[in-house]
């Protein structure tokens, strides 16, 4: 696995949550961004030992999986980022500090414009930590870079999911989030780029050919 090679090379691994913290500065720390959340039931009765039972699944999910040791990708992480997305999970992140260093963002919770100086506060005390946590500087130079590899990185993704507005669509929306999930955890980024470029020609191909898994007919369900 490339994150352990990464790990033994002497660079952090940083977990994030949700999707508002600019994961840009982790990477000009020279640390490998981790998306974490809860995606399976299994860990929840884990969770319950702790968390209320009436709590939100994906909240119990999350935190069983930090809990009980069984998600990889949790471990690997030198320090969990998070935000507060709600009241479940500012409670979730406040219990998973005492065992996992996490940073909390404290999220503006509409957007105005009177709210912008404290999120850019947040996100300088942000750095600070990251800076902390690797031992790495990250510099105007770093960071600028990083912005343009993570600003490729939505660009393939955003081209990936284009491709299923073709009628009918190449790819199941099953297939669709597993591939920008696993591409979520690669250590090396171009290598995920690269690939879901791959994965977009191929798709573009087979639109053009018309091969699909559905009919032409077939309803769209948002779930």
């Amino acid at each position: 696995m490339d994150i352990e090679t990464r790990k033994a090379a002497g660079d952090s691994a940083i977990g994030f949550y949700c999707l508002y913290a600019p994961t840009e500065l982790a990477v000009a720390a020279n640390a490998v961004p981790l998306p974490l959340c809860g995606t399976r039931q299994d860990p929840i009765e884990a969770a319950e030992e702790i968390l209320p039972r009436n709590l939100c699944p994906l909240i119990k999910s999350s935190f069983g999986f930090g809990v009980s040791g069984t998600c990889p990708f949790f471990k690997f992480s030198d320090l969990i980022v998070a935000d507060t997305t709600c009241d479940g999970k500012k409670k979730m992140f406040e219990l998973m500090a005492e065992f996992k260093p996490v940073h909390v963002l404290q999220l503006p919770q509409q957007a105005k414009e009177k709210f912008m100086d404290s999120w850019i506060g947040e996100v300088r005390e942000l750095k600070t930590r990251l800076e902390q946590a690797t031992g790495r500087d990250i510099s105007e130079e770093k960071l600028s870079g990083a912005i343009r590899l993570m600003n490729r990185e939505r660009a393939a993704k955003t081209r990936l999911m284009d491709v299923t507005r073709a009628v009918p669509s190449p790819l199941t929306g099953m297939e669709l989030l597993e591939i920008l999930f696993k591409t979520g955890f690669f250590a090396d980024k171009e290598k995920g780029i690269a690939l879901m470029n791959e994965i977009a020609d191929a798709c573009e191909a087979m639109t053009r050919d018309k091969v699909s898994p559905f009919s032409p007919s077939a309803p769209r369900i948002l779930l």
